[in-house]
């Protein structure tokens, strides 16, 4: 059995233990009678009606039409598949349904991203002439063969083995120039070398998918292959699977000269354009902000679970809502809903850059990538992943309070045979659920959303691994009903009940607040945790900038144990500070309603709590420090971000290395492992109010130990190029 499981069951019965102890007093009497804490916060009548009316195999329909659809973004066949989805939107009853269309030219930016060129494919082939002629992969059978962005061309060339071929090395003594060239790296780090500098015709690429405990273990899988999707000099590579190039090696090492055809017809069009799909279920108080459901539906033929099967479920849920709020069997949300299909995190962008005031409506999103994966095929856990610290949100607990009745009901079913609350679809399986809930990592739309221009908090599921992902395999029999609609479930119910969440009796805050709170102390001492490891670590904080600066409480200037206390100390009390702006967040969800002093009271008390909370962990100090505020010695200034510059801002994107050059590179940050989540807190962090020395505290305590003068000599470059400014 997967660990993962096994944390999942702990969570619940931890869960379980804190509001069985707390919650006559924080509930009080007036509290919904429930057997579940889900029943709390939604009626048992409202659970079934998402769970009657929901079907896996609508979703697995959906998937099926999708998947025959090749959809890159920004082409002909993204256009099909957006018409089929409006279609259906519009079939359902959806309001303003609608594409919203952005260039596809490769030179305009939306907000910090550039878009790629739009690209049109109609065929492509590879045959070996000589000495075995054959036909070895053809477009009409698999159109992943060309790899996206490729241009048309008609070569027979010998085929030359250059191993990764992103390396100088890979080409030393090797004559590629009018060749065709083997290569296992990814085509569009390839292609510059081969090509570009050393005129070979194209590629022929073997490069796998994203690694896992499966990576290369089917030797079948053909990739999804890339060019660069905003080149002016390509030619073309076609893909091919592991076991073809492995036979190719063989051959060559042997001294057997191999010539091969390759013939594609595709072309860059900056013509065809990028669109990202709208539409909504209006709110009976609009002015209450929206709730958005996120999918993005581009990708490779088939491309089921990744991430036809998030957009299925995005239209299903909207269907089942929208049904019974016509049926009368739901109340019709107090908040609007908004419904988007987007190309991955390009479209996403452009439609919140376009529309500042809709961004400024969205009081939390739903982002569904990856959630049908069969495990017991694909390899996959059902993720739902926390948002961020710097975003830290009642909206995670929500989603933990849906997900656990999901889990717990299908584990009931399996092990008991009680279904009762055992979301299922017949003719699927009747497993129990493979979930846990992790915390925030980058990938998808959810960047985009809880980015600091931004700042929608956003639920987001996803499976991890799929040993299928970006493959030919990634197929709609690998996607399995009960699984997608159990995460369709989740979606529903969350952003159903975050769309009427107020002070209303209708909005359960007695039921909410304690389970806000009973989850802190659940986190807390899982961040008690991490200290105790972290008080074993007496290395220097990372990505140490040269020359140090002066030393200070998290520097060098004390022993290794000391400093280690400190790190630990810092990280608890960074969780009590993400906890109470959690507790507080619910706020955001209270604008528009009249003051409410004695709510307001309710809030601040529950958050005060929390710091003693943390001094039982063992950490007495903690307190202190979150009374002390800011520490002495550490760096004072305080970033501002300009309200301009809306975007990810990390050292290695695009925006960041045209205004900055080379310096992005070789900033000590960017040396990080997990540069690209930390870079990204130390922006989010930034609020106008907090200091250099309290972001670093910050992304310290959320990842490992990071040298002030790192977090320090990042924002000046961010300050240099203009995307902050400091008071």
């Amino acid at each position: 059995m997967s660990g993962r499981c096994f944390s999942s069951s702990i969570i619940r019965l931890t869960i379980a233990t804190v509001v069985a102890a707390t919650g006559a007093a924080l509930l009080g009497p007036a509290a919904p009678r429930a057997e579940t804490p889900a029943e709390a916060l939604l009626a048992p009548p409202i659970l079934r009606a998402l769970d009657d009316e929901l079907s896996g195999m609508r979703m697995r329909d959906h998937v099926a039409r999708l998947a025959a659809i090749h959809r890159v973004p920004a082409s002909p066949g993204y256009h099909e598949a957006a018409e089929y989805l409006m279609a259906q939107a519009r079939a359902y009853g959806l309001s303003d349904v609608h594409a919203e269309v952005f260039p596809g030219d490769g030179r305009t930016w939306f907000g910090t991203l550039r878009g790629n060129r739009g690209w049109r494919v109609e065929g492509g082939v590879l045959e070996e002439v000589s000495p075995k002629p054959r036909r070895i992969g053809s477009f009409d059978d698999l159109q992943m063969l060309v790899a996206d962005n490729s241009e048309s061309a008609d070569v027979t060339a010998p085929l030359v083995d250059v191993g990764s071929g992103t390396s100088l090395r890979d080409y030393e003594g090797k004559d590629v120039r009018g060749k065709l060239v083997l290569s296992d790296g990814p085509p569009g780090a390839v292609h510059p070398l081969a090509v570009e500098a050393r005129g070979a015709a194209g590629l022929v690429s073997y490069n796998s998918n994203q690694r896992t405990g499966w990576w290369r273990d089917d030797v079948d899988l053909i990739r999804w292959g890339h060019l660069d999707a905003r080149g002016r000099a390509n030619t073309f590579a076609l893909m091919i699977s592991v076991r073809e190039a492995r036979q190719f090696q063989q051959r060559l090492a042997a001294g057997e000269p191999i010539v091969l055809h390759a013939a594609v017809r595709a072309q860059n069009d900056d013509s065809v354009p990028y669109e990202t799909l709208i539409a909504t279920i209006p709110g009976t108080d609009p002015s209450r902000g929206e709730i958005v459901f996120s999918c993005h539906f581009d990708h490779q033929k088939p491309a089921a679970n990744d991430n036809a099967s998030g957009c299925s479920a995005n239209l299903e849920i909207a269907r089942v809502i929208r049904k019974l709020v016509d049926e009368k069997r739901i109340a019709q949300p107090l908040r609007t809903l908004r419904f988007v299909w987007p190309s991955e995190m390009t479209g996403t962008i452009a439609y919140l850059a376009k529309y500042p005031e809709i961004a400024r409506r969205m009081k939390a999103a739903i982002h569904l990538d990856m959630v049908g994966g069969n495990p017991f095929v694909t390899k996959s856990v059902l993720h739902i992943t926390r948002s961020p610290w710097s975003v830290a949100s009642i909206t995670d607990e929500v989603a933990a309070t849906f997900a656990r009745y999901v889990i717990d009901g299908a584990y009931k079913g399996a092990a008991t045979g009680d279904f009762a609350r055992a979301v299922r679809t017949p003719g699927g399986s009747k497993d129990a659920l493979w979930a846990d809930f992790t915390p925030y990592e980058s990938g998808s739309d959810h960047w985009i959303y809880q980015e600091g221009s931004f700042a929608v908090p956003t639920i987001y599921l996803r499976d991890w691994p799929d040993i299928y992902i970006h493959t030919s395999k990634d197929i709609p029999d690998n996607v399995e009903p009960t699984k997608i609609k159990r995460a369709a479930f989740i979606a529903a119910a969350s952003g159903y009940y975050l769309a009427n969440l107020s002070s209303r009796p209708e909005g359960h805050l007695d039921a909410l607040i304690p389970l806000v709170v009973a989850g802190a102390h659940q986190r807390l001492a899982d961040d008690a945790r991490r200290a105790v490891a972290r008080m074993a670590a007496t290395r220097a904080p990372t990505a140490v900038r040269t020359p140090l600066p002066a030393p200070t409480a998290t520097s060098q200037g004390e022993g290794g144990a000391e400093r280690a206390r400190k790190e630990a100390v810092v990280l608890v009390a960074e969780g009590v500070r993400r906890e109470q702006r959690r507790v507080m967040s619910l706020q955001r969800f209270l604008e528009g309603e009249p003051p409410n002093a004695r709510l307001q009271a309710r809030l601040e008390e529950r958050a005060a709590s929390l710091s003693a909370a943390a001094a039982s962990l063992a950490f007495p100090e903690v307190p202190k420090v979150l009374a002390a505020g800011r520490a002495p010695g550490a760096d004072a200034r305080v970033p501002v971000r300009s309200p301009d510059v809306k975007g990810p801002l990390g050292p290695g994107s695009d925006w960041v290395r045209e205004k900055a050059g080379p310096q992005a590179a070789a900033l000590a940050v960017s040396r990080l492992p997990n540069s690209d989540d930390v870079t990204y807190e130390i922006v989010n962090l930034i609020d106008g109010t907090r200091t250099v020395g309290e972001i670093r505290d910050g992304v310290s305590a959320e990842f490992e130990p990071v040298d002030v003068g790192a977090v320090a000599e990042y924002l000046e470059l961010l300050a240099k190029i203009g995307a902050v400014r400091f008071k």
